[in-house]
């Protein structure tokens, strides 16, 4: 064969790939790149029928993701992202979240019963998401908020399980594929502000002391975690559970590779639903995975 018939057979094998094609070379790709091809691709049909052939694949049943909703500890939690806004963490606690009509530090106390499930956009507002028990994948900061105000909580998950996550990483990565599988889209958001995982604890119980009000600081009375409505002891009491939760800080970049269902279309209770049923098409995912049977997902 020549070398203008070589170059030009590698041309025609070139145009030939599309998302389809993509999508099957990414299967051990990273987080970052992961999430990067699913932004572009996930509105292409030819990547949604690859995507939700997961129980047409040859085994129906090596995909599916237990999704239990039970209580933890919300100090046996980790994070997987490394960016946690200050802003987020502390602003409605200050204040008992005036943006939630005023429930938010009192729900935080667990002066509104436990397990605790904070106020959210989404309604009804969904329970920290996280893989195995233990590492979150979303909801930082529902639980950033929560560990700052009162790290001896009990708070309710959605916990992720199945014989395709082995790691945290592989966690991300479905969840994310089961957001473009349902939201036919994937949006994150750029981190803003602050980082509460690396800031300073004096700037943090600077800020208590200037911004915390009476309201809140006779919830923290009734709630035990101080003797008397005393600021500067609330700062000290918010600088310690600061130190706590700079301990379990995340690796992977916000906006690099963090789900956001519903920014990106569909419910995070969808999303679930989606992995419950298998059809996400996660291991070695192939062309001839696809059959004729049709599986419906339902954005909700």
């Amino acid at each position: 064969m020549t070398n203008t018939k070589k170059l030009f057979e590698n041309f025609r094998n070139f145009v030939k790939e599309g998302p389809a094609d993509d999508f099957e070379k990414a299967a051990d790709a990273g987080l970052y790149d992961y999430t990067d091809l699913l932004k572009k691709i996930a509105k292409d049909p030819d990547f949604q029928k690859i995507a939700r052939a997961g129980q047409t694949d040859g085994d129906e049943t090596d995909e599916v993701v237990k999704v239990e909703r039970k209580s933890t500890g919300v100090d046996k939690l980790f994070a997987t992202q490394a960016e946690i806004g200050a802003s987020n963490s502390l602003d409605d606690q200050m204040n008992n979240g005036a943006a939630f009509n005023g429930n938010s530090t009192a729900i935080a106390l667990g002066l509104k019963g436990e397990p605790i499930i904070m106020p959210s956009q989404d309604d009804p507002p969904p329970a920290i998401l996280v893989w195995n028990g233990k590492h979150i994948l979303d909801g930082h900061h529902r639980w950033s908020q929560i560990m700052m105000t009162n790290p001896e909580a009990t708070v309710a998950i959605d916990s992720l399980s199945g014989p395709a996550l082995n790691n945290a990483e592989d966690a991300l990565k479905i969840t994310q594929l089961a957001i473009a599988i349902a939201a036919q889209n994937v949006v994150t958001k750029p981190f803003e502000g602050a980082n509460l995982m690396t800031m300073g604890t004096e700037e943090v119980m600077k800020y208590v002391a200037e911004n915390i009000s009476d309201e809140v600081l006779q919830m923290l009375v009734k709630a035990g975690k101080l003797e008397s409505p005393d600021k500067a002891a609330a700062a000290q009491y918010y600088g310690r559970n600061h130190k706590i939760i700079q301990m379990r800080r995340g690796k992977f970049e916000r906006e690099k590779g963090m789900p956001q269902a519903g920014k990106s279309g569909a419910s995070q209770d969808a999303v679930n639903k989606v992995l419950a049923t298998g059809t996400v098409n996660y291991n070695n995912p192939k062309k001839s995975d696809v059959s004729e049977i049709k599986i419906r997902v339902k954005k909700k």
